[in-house]
């Protein structure tokens, strides 16, 4: 009999692959789509498969492939973790939507918070200094940030950057620059040695790694442009909060006042960066669909709002014209005015609004005894376990990588 996994989070990327041939003379080497699979909660390493192509269909089909031939089994599962491209999240053909059809049931979309982090900086990015071209970006700040390593430092006026406390273990090289230099850009101190450390390769598909130069430019630059201005504000007031938000509460509850924090950081600029940024905010927002805010919502310090978070339940459930096996999931329109994450959701009562997933065998008692005590719930435990974020596929992609060298 196959066990039962509660989620599935996947990654993917193309690696060059060598190969022996049988008789041990002749190495070849070709391109291949690999996807890892992880199992969550508990970050367990199922595999990995290789797809023909990067199409949705083609990816697909390899993860049911893996599965059928696996000791463990899709048949109950309730969340699916992943990055937000179109190929995992078309509302038509996606990747989750085509395991939802093959399980004949909806599933909690946990799309990864880190990298919805970084699409308002790349698109700010693009806005103010235009598109990246091949390896390189094409406009004059991109340009600047290729070597800008080795400039000695100049007077700058500060930023205030609230960073949680956080262990320095856990951090890589990348990210402890970042944690440094942004208490550097806030304070106006740091040691002179810290100019010598390297702020780490440009890698677009890796945006931390595109903040930590921009920072490092800012520094180093007498009389800044006022779009390197507008970016270095945009970077310390939202996008590195929120990276090590997302970093220090990596779990789904949180995923809705992650959403949330988010819009509110962004809310001090001018009208014309709002209207090219909340569109990508608004196209990102999984996490304030109203499965997820249900969860964030159950598990409020506020007892009010775990109360009306049941309330919404019990009604859902007693909805059975709502109980359809496989809803179309479709993000509502954010409240960009809101002052709590609960009001994100501008009306509660024309939006479709489904059962969360996780909750489909929690009877109303047990909800009513999360309203009292949730901190006490087996049920929130379990919930709490699953993450916002995909790091755990992140750090098993690589190793695929460099063992398929």
């Amino acid at each position: 009999m196959k066990l039962s996994i509660r989620g599935l989070y996947f990654d993917g990327r193309k690696d060059k692959t060598v190969a022996i041939s049988l008789d041990l003379k002749r190495r070849t080497s070709s391109v291949e789509e690999h996807i890892v699979l992880i199992e969550e909660p508990r970050s367990f390493y199922l595999g990995y498969v290789s797809s023909v192509s990067s199409s949705a269909e083609n990816i697909f089909r390899s993860i049911i492939d893996f599965f059928e031939t696996s000791s463990k089994s899709l048949e109950n599962i309730v969340a699916v973790g992943c990055d937000g491209t179109v190929t995992n999240t078309g509302h038509n053909s996606g990747i989750i939507v085509r395991l939802e059809q093959h399980i004949k049931a909806p599933i909690h979309w946990f799309i990864c918070q880190l990298h919805a982090n970084e699409l308002p900086l790349r698109h700010l990015i693009q806005h103010l200094d235009g598109n990246t071209r091949g390896p390189n970006m094409s406009g004059v700040i991109g340009k600047a940030l290729q070597s800008c390593e080795n400039l000695p430092r100049a007077k700058f006026k500060t930023i205030n950057v609230v960073l949680p406390e956080i262990s320095r273990e856990i951090l890589s090289t990348d990210k402890f620059y970042l944690y440094d230099i942004c208490k550097f850009v806030s304070t106006g101190v740091c040691d002179d040695r810290f100019l010598n450390r390297h702020p780490g390769k440009l890698v677009h598909s890796r945006w931390l790694t595109t903040a930590n130069p921009i920072l490092r430019l800012y520094v180093s630059t007498q009389d800044p442009s006022n779009y390197l201005k507008i970016l270095v504000e945009f970077v310390a007031k939202v996008y590195v909060p929120m990276w090590f938000a997302v970093k220090t509460k990596p779990f789904c509850i949180y995923g809705a006042k992650h959403l949330f924090d988010t819009i509110k950081r962004s809310r001090y600029l001018p009208l014309g960066l709002k209207n090219v940024l909340d569109p990508v905010i608004q196209r990102n927002g999984y996490f304030g669909h109203p499965e997820n805010m249900l969860l964030t919502m159950l598990t409020d310090e506020r007892k009010t709002i775990r109360e009306l978070a049941v309330r919404r339940i019990i009604k859902i459930r007693n909805q059975t014209d709502l109980h359809t096996e496989v809803r179309a999931f479709i993000l509502p329109k954010f409240n960009f005015d809101a002052e709590d994450y609960c009001d994100l959701l501008q009306t509660w009562q024309e939006f479709p609004v489904t059962k969360p997933p996780l909750l489909k065998q929690v009877s109303e008692d047990d909800l009513q005894e999360i309203v009292k005590d949730y901190s006490n719930s087996l049920v929130i435990t379990e919930i709490m376990q699953f993450p916002c974020n995909t790091q755990a596929v992140k750090r098993a992609v690589k190793l695929v990588t460099e063992s398929s060298l």
